[in-house]
C-alpha cells in the first residue's frame, strides 16, 4: 500500500516542512506496520484453520470405528449407513430398508433384502428369489460382484481420498460462519470457492470431530455429495446369521446379481 505526500513527493523546505515530511514518513511507517500486522493476523488465522482441518480429519482416520451415511445408487438413490471398524468388520444398512449387509473381519459377507424389494420382481426369477430369500441372508461368494461392491463401500475409499487430499502439505482452508445442526455447533472449513468446493464441518466444542463433509463440485457430481459422520468409537462387530437363516447358493447369487444388484459397482 503506497502513500504519497506533496507534489510528486517533492522536498519541502524549512522547519515546518521538515516536520511535515517527518510526519508523513511516520504515518507511512505506522500504516505499513498495520498492514504487516494485518497480514500476520491473516496468516495466523489461515494456519489455525489448516491445523483445525487437519486435526478434524485425523480424528476420523484414527478412530477405532466410525458410522457414516451417504446417498448411494445401490440404495436406489437413498441413503446408506456404513458402520466399520479397523478390524474390517462392517455393517451396511439402507435407510429406506431395501437391504442389509454384514461383512466380518474374515471377509465373509452376507446380504438380505426386504420383502418389499424381493416382491417387486414380476419375472419368474423374481418370484424364485422371493421364495428362496424371504427372511433369509444370502452368503456371498468371495469373488462375486455384489460382495466386491459392498467391500468397496465399507472401505470408505472416497472419504479417505478426500481426507488425504485436503490435508496435503500446503493446503489451507477458509473458515465460514458457524452453524448449528442437531443441537451441535459446527465450524465449516472450506477449500475452494463456493459452488466448487469441499467443506468439512468440525465440532466447535470439545474434540473437533468431523461431522459432515460436503463435496460441491460440478465436475465430480451435478448435485452436492455429502458424507455425515454419526458416531465414532462405537462397536461395529458382526455376528454371523444363523445357519438356518442363511442361503449359500451360486445359482441364487447369480439370480441376485441379475435382479437385485441395481447400482452396484461392476469393477
Amino acid at each position: 500500500m503506497k502513500f504519497w505526500w506533496g507534489k510528486g513527493g517533492a522536498v519541502v523546505r524549512g522547519k515546518a516542512g521538515r516536520l511535515a515530511v517527518l510526519g508523513a514518513v511516520g504515518a507511512t511507517l505506522t500504516l505499513t506496520a498495520c498492514e504487516s500486522g494485518a497480514q500476520s493476523a491473516d496468516a495466523d488465522k489461515a494456519r489455525a484453520n489448516a491445523e483445525l482441518l487437519s486435526r478434524s480429519l485425523q480424528l476420523f482416520k484414527d478412530a477405532p470405528s466410525v458410522q457414516v451415511s451417504t446417498k448411494a445408487a445401490v440404495a436406489m438413490g437413498g441413503r446408506v449407513e456404513i458402520s466399520v471398524d479397523r478390524e474390517n468388520n462392517c455393517r451396511v444398512v439402507a435407510q429406506n430398508e431395501l437391504f442389509r449387509v454384514l461383512v466380518d473381519h474374515g471377509g465373509r459377507t452376507w446380504m438380505s433384502w426386504s420383502d418389499t424389494y424381493l416382491d417387486a420382481g414380476a419375472s419368474p426369477e423374481g418370484a424364485q428369489l422371493y421364495k428362496e430369500l424371504h427372511g433369509k441372508w444370502l452368503e456371498l461368494s468371495h469373488d462375486g460382484k455384489i460382495r466386491k461392491s459392498m467391500v468397496e463401500t465399507c472401505a470408505l475409499a472416497a472419504v479417505h481420498e478426500i481426507a488425504d487430499k485436503m490435508t496435503a502439505p500446503g493446503k489451507g482452508a477458509f473458515r465460514d460462519a458457524e452453524v448449528t445442526e442437531q443441537g451441535e455447533r459446527l465450524i465449516p472449513l472450506r477449500q475452494g470457492e463456493r459452488g466448487n468446493s469441499v467443506t468439512v464441518y468440525a465440532k466447535a466444542d470439545g474434540k473437533p470431530y468431523a461431522r459432515k463433509i460436503v463435496v460441491d463440485m460440478p465436475t465430480v457430481a451435478p448435485e452436492p455429495v455429502d458424507f455425515q459422520f454419526h458416531a465414532y468409537g462405537e462397536p461395529a462387530s458382526v455376528k454371523p446369521p444363523k445357519a438356518t437363516e442363511t442361503v449359500h447358493s451360486a445359482r441364487i447369487e447369480a439370480l441376485a446379481e441379475r435382479n437385485l444388484a441395481a447400482g452396484l459397482s461392476h469393477s
